[in-house]
């Protein structure tokens, strides 16, 4: 387990070893201490495809990454199958998560014979196209392009799984960026302070966030959490009904999903809100 402050994260039950770089999960690690150094070979953080995307590359070298200040050794992240390109040596998949794409490298060993295996719930045979599978591994860099080279690829079998992974990302990057949530409220305390807020994020305080949101992307935050709908509302709907144009949805989207406010669900012109559930 990996732990941020107050709240504990899970090690998925991804097992360890793989192809691209060895075992993993190997103990518990304070949010301070990984704050504070230099990535451990332990760690493992729960991630979108746009931070891998946008993680710091550093001293040009292509193992070695940053998000929101901080060393990065291994990722998981949950994404959706959009294309599977199997080679001799390897099976190459592009994974959509809603807030980007990345390609995915699965080394094969010849010497094991279980890869092949339908008994193996991380054999390439498993998978197919818009199918949801979660990824544990690293990120790489080869010719200024990123990717994740795969420990483990398993199935995603409860599409809750695919909320909580957004959920527990958001802390995580919350926790880096803001700070350790503090215990004070209560029943009975709390100013109306984000830090003292009793939620799962510093950034639950609607008043905090629209302060420094443009207008837009008030808007449809303020109309979609007012609709409190669990399978999201499509863009034009949005647009129609909020009075806006599909560029200004489309572009108040990519902020809004910027701060974790909220997610894509049935495609990708269909959102709601993250924290209303």
């Amino acid at each position: 387990m990996t732990s941020y402050g107050g709240y504990t994260g899970t090690t998925y039950g991804g097992g360890g070893g793989g192809n691209d770089g060895g075992g993993f999960f190997g103990g518990s690690q304070s949010g301070s201490q990984a704050a504070g150094s230099a990535g451990s070979e332990d760690s493992l953080r729960p991630v979108t495809v746009k931070q891998i995307l946008d993680a710091e590359q550093l001293f040009n070298r292509d193992t070695s990454f940053r998000i929101d200040g901080v060393d990065v050794s291994q990722v998981t992240f949950v994404g959706m199958i959009r294309q599977i390109s199997p080679q001799t040596t390897n099976i190459t998949y592009r994974l959509d998560d809603g807030t980007g794409i990345i390609e995915v490298k699965q080394w094969l060993d010849a010497d094991r014979q279980d890869d092949a295996s339908n008994n193996n719930p991380s054999s390439p045979s498993r998978f197919h196209e818009d199918q949801y599978v979660r990824v544990w591994g690293r990120i790489r860099s080869f010719g200024n392009k990123r990717h994740v080279g795969v420990h483990v690829i398993k199935p995603v079998t409860d599409f809750n799984e695919v909320n909580y992974h957004l959920l527990e990302a958001t802390y995580v990057h919350l926790f880096f960026t803001r700070g350790a949530l503090t215990t004070g409220g209560g029943g009975d305390g709390g100013d109306g302070n984000a830090a003292e807020d009793d939620s799962m994020f510093v950034e639950n305080n609607d008043s905090v966030f629209l302060q420094g949101a443009s207008a837009r992307a008030r808007k449809m935050y303020q109309y979609l959490n007012q609709a409190k709908s669990s399978e999201g509302t499509n863009l034009h709907v949005i647009a129609r009904e909020a009075n806006m144009t599909v560029q200004d949805v489309m572009a108040a989207a990519d902020e809004l999903q910027g701060h974790g406010k909220i997610y894509t669900t049935l495609d990708d012109e269909t959102f709601a809100v993250l924290e209303g559930f």
